[in-house]
């Protein structure tokens, strides 16, 4: 199987990272990544923001559902919406969402673990990691070596989610 197409159906959400650190070469490649994602009239109205200090991490824990994920993962990006650079709010966010796909599959990739985590629209995690006006958290994705290897969820077969017509 294509090397892509084995990573789309390999890659799995990390939820429990190691302690070791994660390189800024490693974080500059999986940034690439989500530069390269598809947006509509090449908008690209993503913004990132990579959270690495050990303060600013125990700090985002506090604000999220799932504390322990963020305070072990070395790296914590928040991914942001820039009004000011998109066009369509419709259309920006599936851009977002093409972003942050690439973004997890360089980290699989990369050997690291991650997971997408659907924290959006929260004033107070803007405010943490320092959002400029116009700009709007759409997720958190934690970063780190995998401390765990997860089997994956069962996906519906073709025929319940496909019609051809």
């Amino acid at each position: 199987m294509n090397e892509i197409l084995q990573a789309l159906v390999k890659r799995r959400s990390i939820r429990r990272f190691t302690s070791e650190k994660v390189t800024r070469e490693q974080i500059e490649t999986i940034l690439e990544a989500g530069r390269f994602a598809p947006s509509g009239k090449n908008s690209q109205p993503w913004r990132f923001i990579v959270v690495e200090s050990d303060e600013r991490r125990a700090e985002l824990a506090k604000l999220v559902p799932q504390k322990g994920m963020v305070a072990a993962a070395p790296v914590t990006l928040a991914v942001l919406l820039d009004h000011d650079a998109g066009y369509d709010e419709l259309k920006d966010a599936q851009g977002i969402g093409a972003a942050i796909e690439n973004i997890l599959l360089a980290v699989h990739a990369l050997g690291l673990g991650a997971c997408w985590m659907g924290v959006a629209r929260d004033e107070a995690i803007e405010t943490l990691v320092e959002a400029r006006e116009g700009e709007e958290l759409m997720a958190i994705i934690p970063i780190g070596h995998p401390a765990e290897s997860p089997t994956g969820s069962p996906r519906r077969p073709l025929p319940e989610i496909v019609r051809f017509i």
